[in-house]
């Protein structure tokens, strides 16, 4: 006699475990018909059949590369085991390694429980992976299509409910109590409370978000939420018959604008501020920002002006100062670093230390030979599924398009390959460092080599290093680009290049 483990699994939570007791059931009554031993049972419960990333499953897996007492898997319908070609071929093939049997209660398998081969079975078996795989795509089909019609009809289709909502016979209605914490919360954003100080009003107030404390994330998803203005997307449609309008439109836009301005940190509407994000106080630390007003006759200015002081006068004693005069006078230091031989040196051996460091490590050339590896292991599995007679339009496609990425990675790395071997020269970092770097754009200089600024009425103290933002790899670029490269991918972290200007 020999023994036997029982493999069972049902789909979604609309199944019931009437689902794997009718599967258990089938299965010891076929295993007392041909005497096996049933001595283990693996379920996985409300599990797709699509991947194979299953916990009952893969410890079954697990088990059978060790000493066990068994030798066969018995399922009751090979689409138990898993409805993708691909990997029930892989699957099959390390059960088979380890001198395990699949077999199926119910369907005709290309394996006998005495281990030998079934060749109608051979044919059925992939007859049957494939209607399984069929269904499952199907399947998968019919679902869209129904949520598609729900949506259309303006009805609830299941998922985590938008905080502001509440759901009645398939239909969002208002929740009034939240829907005025909403708009509360969108108000105070846009006439400027941060999201720190939105988040202690609400824990004053005792106001919760779903039972728990509002943190960072709910409040800028909530401020991001298009639902709030009716607009619900979903697969690249959009349905505007779903979710009832809590936010006003104008206010809602109003909030984005600020949204991007404050993400984006350097931006307002109407101008650039080239030093947001790294002007300091000199006197109580807190950050310089750009602000602006209005003159007697009418014209726009703009100033740096300290957070605490704008917060409340009394707080610090920083005078604002004009824009345009402070970027001036920071672009001016920055440009006065490239006169200095000394300074020069100090850059450009910095540049060739991370350069040599990079090139020794070959982390990019590391992370493409990684990959090739990873897509040629994919090839051999596929290889393995046409052994097994599986091969299908799926298999097709999918070696098409494996052997199209090799082809790609393996031209990258000779790109690579060739990059290491013909890296910079230090006399070409400081011909570019003397004179290219000086044709940059302000913006980019200043996002490159200011670290950071202490700001006092009568002088200014600039820390010069270089931007750990590693510029994105373009094998197009030129030799100038790829110095540049070098210089945002530089972090002085032994000491800055500190530089400082009297008023």
């Amino acid at each position: 006699m020999k023994n036997a483990v029982i493999y069972a699994r049902y789909s979604s939570d609309k199944q019931t475990e009437q689902s794997i007791e009718g599967q258990l059931r089938v299965c010891n009554e076929y295993a007392e018909r041909n005497g096996l031993a049933i001595v283990d049972t693996y379920i996985d419960r409300a599990t797709t059949g699509t991947n194979d990333n299953r916990p009952a499953f893969q410890k079954m897996l697990a088990d059978s590369d060790k000493p066990v007492i068994w030798d066969i898997v018995l399922v009751y319908a090979i689409d138990r085991f898993g409805r993708n070609a691909i990997e029930i071929a892989v699957n099959k093939q390390r059960l088979r390694k380890n001198k395990k049997t699949l077999i199926s209660a119910t369907q005709r398998t290309s394996d006998n429980i005495d281990g030998t081969r079934n060749l109608d079975g051979i044919l059925l078996e992939n007859v049957y992976i494939g209607l399984a795989e069929y269904y499952s795509a199907e399947l998968a089909q019919k679902v869209k299509r129904g949520l598609k019609e729900n949506r259309s009809k303006g009805l609830y289709t299941g998922g985590s409910l938008t905080y502001g909502y509440k759901v009645e016979n398939k239909h969002v209605l208002i929740d009034e109590d939240q829907a005025s914490v909403v708009n509360e919360i969108f108000n105070m954003y846009a006439n400027g409370w941060m999201a720190r100080e939105i988040i202690d009003y609400l824990h004053s107030r005792g106001i919760s978000y779903n039972g728990k404390p509002f943190l960072y994330n709910a409040i800028y998803n909530l401020l991001h939420n298009k639902k709030y203005i009716g607009i619900y997307e979903v697969n690249d449609e959009v349905f505007k018959n779903i979710y009832p309008q809590i936010v006003p439109s104008e206010l809602f836009e109003i909030v984005q604008r600020r949204l991007i301005h404050n993400k984006l940190g350097q931006k307002s509407k109407e101008t650039v501020f080239l030093l947001k994000g790294k002007v300091f106080c000199g006197y109580c630390g807190k950050h310089i920002n750009g602000d602006s007003g209005t003159s007697h006759t009418g014209k726009k200015k703009y100033y740096y002006n300290c957070a605490n002081r704008k917060k409340n006068k009394n707080n610090c004693k920083k005078k604002a100062i004009p824009k345009d005069e402070l970027e001036q006078i920071v672009l001016d230091m920055a440009m006065d670093l490239f006169t200095s031989k000394v300074n020069l040196d100090i850059i450009c051996d910095e540049i060739m230390r991370v350069h040599e460091k990079n090139t020794t490590e070959q982390s990019v050339l590391h992370l493409l030979q990684a990959e090739k590896a990873k897509a040629e292991k994919s090839m051999k599995n596929i290889l393995t599924a046409i052994e097994e007679g599986i091969i299908n339009a799926t298999t097709k496609s999918r070696m098409i398009e494996l052997e199209a990425q090799i082809d790609e990675l393996n031209a990258k790395i000779l790109a690579e390959e060739y990059k290491l071997q013909n890296g910079i020269k230090r006399e070409d970092v400081m011909e570019y460092l003397t004179h290219s770097v000086r044709d940059l754009s302000p913006h980019v200089l200043i996002d490159v080599m200011v670290h950071r600024i202490e700001l006092y009425d009568d002088e200014i103290v600039v820390w010069f290093n270089y931007s750990d933002r590693i510029n994105p790899y373009d094998p197009d670029t030129d030799s100038r680009d790829f110095i540049l490269r070098e210089i945002y991918s530089v972090t002085v972290t032994v000491k800055h290049i500190v530089a400082k200007k009297k008023f």
